[in-house]
């Protein structure tokens, strides 16, 4: 008999078992997990500062009534038809060449900025824009997303890793 109720136990176990990880098929899926946000190098660092400081000059000469077009240091202009800009050869630097166009929404608070711009000449990049910028005491603040080549990032995140490197390099002189 205790041969018999040992083999006995040990098939209902088996079985218990068997239909513990079978499950059934009637379970929820698992959502998969939100893709990170891509790595902050400093050629991206060297990249969005350099478009931001750019933006910041045409933003500073567009609030002007009546402009309806900024040159570039280095050639090209950003030209100016209400919240429309359009960047035509547009370079801040001579080296850096910039073409696109971006829907800046200067009469609203924050400003929406959207749009897709290439990058051409000292670096090279496609980038497109999805971001609101505020005006505050310390200047121009980023939230939203800057998407470089494909890669995502959060455009506070890579406006906190300009801000660090320049503050580095003040400091190292």
């Amino acid at each position: 008999m205790r041969k018999w109720l040992d083999k006995t136990t040990a098939l209902v176990l088996c079985g218990a078992l068997v239909l513990v990880a079978c499950g059934d098929d009637d379970s929820a899926p698992v959502e998969p997990e939100p893709e990170p946000m891509a790595e902050i190098t400093p050629e991206v660092v060297g990249l969005y500062g350099t478009l931001v400081a750019s933006f910041q000059n045409v933003f500073f000469a567009a609030i002007i009534p009546g402009t309806t077009s900024v040159p570039g240091e280095g050639g090209g202009s950003v030209e100016i038809s209400g919240n429309d800009w359009t960047l035509q050869d547009f370079s801040p630097d001579g080296a850096l060449i910039i073409n696109g166009a971006i829907n800046v929404g200067i009469d609203q608070t924050p400003i929406p900025l959207t749009g897709e711009v290439t990058l051409s000449g000292s670096q090279e990049a496609e980038l497109v824009l999805d971001m609101e910028l505020s005006v505050g005491t310390d200047g121009l603040s980023a939230t939203g997303t800057v998407t470089i080549d494909g890669a995502e990032f959060d455009a506070a995140e890579l406006s906190a890793a300009v801000d660090a490197a320049l503050a580095a390099a003040a400091a190292a002189g």
